[in-house]
């Protein structure tokens, strides 16, 4: 019986779908690829967080619709910013949980030979 419907298996949990697979060396690829394009991006995100538009050149019609346009600006680079921040970290914990299945599967390994000698 399977508790997700989604892939195989007896018992309690959540099991992965078909075709998922915890690879360590695959986790910790990944989480660098992730990393570096975040810290890429964050140097031009840091260019989107501010309007190099003024009040003038939005035309008299509209100079009133400066402030709200100059707010929503910098909401979308802090967003950015965060955004970049949020990915950096899960490509860390994604590093660590490669780490850590290299490490378990090290110690299993070494388990399993010591068992049979």
């Amino acid at each position: 019986m399977t508790s997700n419907n989604a892939g195989p298996g007896p018992g309690p949990g959540v099991t992965a779908p078909d075709g998922y697979e915890a690879a360590a060396d695959t986790m910790s690829t990944r989480g660098r690829t992730i990393s570096n394009a975040a810290e890429d991006a964050q140097g031009d995100v840091e260019d989107v967080a501010t309007t190099e538009i003024g009040g003038a050149e939005f035309g008299k019609a509209h100079t009133e619709h400066h402030a709200d346009y100059s707010a929503s600006i910098q909401q979308i680079g802090e967003g950015a910013t965060a955004m970049c921040t949020a990915l950096m970290s899960f490509a860390a914990q994604l590093g660590g949980a490669g780490a850590d299945y290299a490490s378990n599967d090290a110690a299993a390994s070494q388990t399993v030979s010591q068992s049979g000698s």
